[in-house]
C-alpha cells in the first residue's frame, strides 16, 4: 500500500509523541547529515512532513525518521509536521520504510542486504522484490550474499572501509579465508579493488579445489621442455618491457611532432598502437590472477578448509573453468550503492 492509498490525515505533532519504528531498516544515521539537515530546517523550515501511524498513545515513523531526528537539532523546536496514516499494518509499513531509504547514499550496504532479506522473510521473492525497487533479481540476490560475512568483516563493510565488489568475492569465502583477504586488505597489499577481488577469486579457487595447480611428478623429458616454455615465457616479456620503453618515448612526443613524423601514416600506426593496448590489456588481467594464484597456493592450508579428495579422473580445470568465477561474479556498476 503506498501512502496515497492510505487513509491521510496532515498535522503538527510533538516530537514526544513521536517514536522510531524498532524494524527501521536502516540502522545508521550520519551525525554531520543529520546537522545539515536540521541547518536547513533552521533556514527553510520543513519542507516536506514524515509518514506516522497510530501506536497506542503514540504516533510511530513510518518514512522520515531521519528528518525527525535532525529536527530534534533545532534549538526550540517541539513539533514537527506529519502525515497520519491509518490502516498500515507493520509489513506495509516496513516496505514503506524500505522504500523512502533505498537507493540513499548514507544507507550501508548491510542495511540494504538485511532489508531485502527481510523481505524474503516475510514470504517475497527476489524478483519481486527487484521489480518494487527498480533494481535487478541478481542485484538483490548479490546484496544478500553479503549477510555470509562475517560480524566483524560486516561492520567494515557498513562502514565504508570494504567497497561492494570486494565484499561480494569476500561473501563466497569461508569465514577462515574471508579473514585472509581482508587481513591483507587492510594492510594496503593489494594495488586496486581488482587485484583484491581476483585475490578472493584465487582463494575461492583453493576452497573448491585445492589442487589448481599440478601436482603430479615430472618426468626428465617434461621438466626439460617446462624449463624451455618458461624461458620463452620470460623471454618475451622482457620484450615486452623493451616495448614499453619506446611507447613510452613515443608517447613524450607532442601531437604535431606526431604528425609531422608519421605523414599519411599516423592511422596505421595509431591501429598497431591500438592492438599492443589491447594485447596488455589481456596479458594483465590473466597476470593479476596468476599473481593471485600463486599468491593463494603458497597459503597455510588450514584444517578448516580441508577439502574433500579429488574425484578419480577427475581432470585439473582449464583456464575457462579459472575464469568461471568472473563469469558468474556481478558487474562492478551492478553493486554500487545507487546514489
Amino acid at each position: 500500500m503506498s501512502v496515497n492509498e492510505a487513509s491521510i490525515e496532515v498535522m503538527v505533532v510533538p516530537l514526544g509523541e513521536i517514536e522510531p519504528n524498532p524494524d527501521q531498516p536502516r540502522k545508521f544515521f550520519d551525525e554531520a547529515k543529520l546537522e545539515e539537515l536540521a541547518a536547513q530546517f533552521r533556514s527553510v523550515g520543513q519542507l516536506q512532513p514524515i509518514v506516522v501511524r497510530p501506536a497506542g498513545d503514540k504516533f510511530q515513523i513510518v518514512m522520515g525518521e531521519r528528518r525527525w531526528r535532525a529536527m530534534h537539532l533545532v534549538e526550540g523546536a517541539e513539533t514537527i509536521e506529519a502525515k497520519i496514516v491509518s490502516s498500515v499494518d507493520d509489513e506495509k509499513a516496513f516496505v514503506m520504510g524500505i522504500s523512502e531509504n533505498i537507493g540513499r547514499a548514507d544507507m550501508t550496504l548491510m542495511e540494504e542486504a538485511q532489508a531485502y532479506a527481510d523481505l524474503v522473510g516475510l514470504g517475497y521473492v527476489a524478483q519481486g522484490i527487484a521489480e518494487m525497487f527498480g533494481k535487478t533479481k541478481d542485484y538483490v540476490v548479490w546484496r544478500m550474499d553479503l549477510l555470509n560475512l562475517t560480524t566483524d568483516i560486516a561492520e567494515l563493510v557498513a562502514e565504508g572501509k570494504i567497497k561492494a565488489d570486494f565484499a561480494w568475492y569476500l561473501s563466497k569465502l569461508s569465514p577462515a579465508n574471508q579473514k585472509v583477504a581482508v587481513t591483507r586488505y587492510m594492510k594496503g597489499d593489494f594495488k586496486t579493488e581488482t587485484d583484491a577481488s581476483t585475490f578472493a577469486q584465487a582463494l575461492r579457487m583453493k576452497e573448491n579445489q585445492e589442487g589448481f595447480f599440478s601436482e603430479k611428478e615430472l618426468s626428465d623429458t617434461e621438466k626439460e621442455e617446462k624449463s624451455k616454455e618458461r624461458k620463452q615465457a620470460k623471454s618475451k616479456v622482457d620484450q615486452v618491457e623493451r616495448a614499453g620503453t619506446l611507447l613510452e618515448e613515443l608517447s613524450k612526443l607532442t601531437p604535431t611532432e606526431l604528425a609531422e613524423l608519421f605523414e599519411g601514416e599516423v592511422g596505421k600506426h595509431l591501429d598497431a598502437v591500438d592492438r599492443v593496448r589491447r594485447a596488455v590489456a589481456e596479458a594483465a588481467k590473466k597476470l593479476r590472477k596468476a599473481k593471485a594464484m600463486s599468491e593463494a597456493k603458497q597459503l597455510t592450508v588450514r584444517p578448516e578448509l580441508e577439502v574433500e579428495p579429488e574425484a578419480e579422473g577427475e581432470s585439473e580445470p582449464t583456464e575457462d573453468e579459472l575464469a568461471e568465477l568472473e563469469t558468474d561474479a556481478p558487474e562492478g556498476a551492478e553493486l554500487e550503492v545507487a546514489a
